[in-house]
């Protein structure tokens, strides 16, 4: 049976919602992983920048299918089981050189769930849907990846299966270590797909954004370096601390923590701000005095609700696909003792893209 609402019938016919969430690209920080003889062939080769924070006003999309005569709570409950009722499908208006519209899906149970903030959103920060975010309405599904919440959307489909379109069943899956482009998925499928698990929810995530990537900052009479950044992780975790360090990991200490919003157990959509003010240690403040260059190796690591903390190395978790990348971010920054406390500027070395760097400030 099919039903048809306008942008209008949305507005009108049914109570808004809001939600706060971020929305983090599955392949943001993919840079990181394309190493020599660790290639990665997966577009865009994104670095930090594919992650993001806004306030979503629409409809839930589970008053939308209740109005369609499904009883989601009932479902939502445990009540109701309709067989063949497993994944919802999204498909969009935009499309590929193909012809193939942009589609995924989520298992019905988040949208049926009435905590599961999933809605089809009209507004972002209190305006009307701006066009390159997906007016008229686009599909938020807080703690999800970002390629599962459709822009432009225009076509809901419930299933019995996942979505069979390529950037769900192909281009977000996570593979072993061992399986690369090159041997393995240049021709498709490769084998043992059942192992490559396909991305919904994210791992736990922190950056340090200030000071940016590749900065020279003022040494002269300083004798602390504060760092602020943004931790968050999937499927609504909460951030429960953040560990920093100055020297790339040898010595941590617990930053601060910073939400100016509430949000609910396992509802934890949006990200923290996290800031330390960190003494720097005798050694440095003596070489700076001397009048030399003391080259910092900035780095966080968050703990989520579930003890889950990033890893050091990517290594162990490498995937062809570059999917779930969350191992430690590395700033590179210099201390310069002839400019005054509180000066910083960018460094000259060539680097494209300036702050917006792979792990360490450079691209491989």
């Amino acid at each position: 049976k099919k039903f048809k609402f306008s942008l209008e019938d949305l507005k009108t016919k049914f109570k808004k919602h809001e939600v706060i969430t971020t929305l983090q690209c599955a392949g943001n920080r993919r840079e990181d992983l394309h190493r020599e003889g660790m290639r990665e062939f997966l577009a865009p080769h994104w670095v930090v920048g594919a992650i993001s924070t806004a306030k979503w006003g629409g409809v839930k999309i589970r008053d939308v299918l209740k109005e369609c005569g499904l009883d989601v709570d009932a479902l939502a409950l445990g009540e109701l089981e309709i067989p063949g009722l497993e994944h919802i499908q999204f498909e969009a208006y935009d499309q590929d050189e193909t012809g193939v519209h942009y589609g995924g899906s989520v298992p019905a149970s988040k949208v049926m769930d009435g905590l599961g903030d999933a809605i089809f959103a009209y507004e972002m920060n209190d305006e009307p849907l701006p066009r390159d975010h997906g007016y008229p309405v686009r599909v938020i599904l807080p703690g999800h990846a970002g390629c599962r919440q459709a822009k432009w959307v225009h076509k809901v489909i419930l299933s019995d299966r996942e979505s069979d379109k390529p950037w769900h069943q192909k281009s977000y899956r996570h593979f072993a270590p061992d399986i690369t482009f090159e041997k393995d998925m240049a021709a498709w499928p490769p084998e043992r797909l059942d192992q490559a698990p396909i991305a919904q929810m994210m791992p736990v995530q922190s950056i340090i954004c200030n000071p940016p990537q590749n900065t020279i900052i003022g040494g002269k009479n300083t004798n602390s370096i504060t760092l602020k950044g943004v931790a968050w992780s999937g499927g609504g975790k909460e951030i429960q601390r953040v560990d920093v360090s100055i020297d790339g990991g040898d010595t941590w200490t617990a930053a601060e923590l910073y939400k100016p919003i509430k949000q609910r157990w396992n509802c934890h959509w949006a990200w923290t701000q996290f800031y330390k003010t960190i003494e720097l240690p005798h050694e440095i403040k003596e070489k700076l005095k001397r009048g030399e260059h003391v080259r910092l190796d900035l780095v966080s690591k968050a703990l989520n609700s579930d003890f889950n903390v990033q890893p050091e190395r990517m290594e162990p978790y490498w995937n062809g696909r570059g999917v779930a990348i969350n191992h430690w971010y590395h700033v590179n920054t210099v201390l310069d003792p002839k400019q005054e406390t509180g000066s910083v500027q960018r460094d000259e070395t060539d680097v494209e893209f300036g702050g917006n760097t792979p792990s360490g400030g450079k691209f491989a």
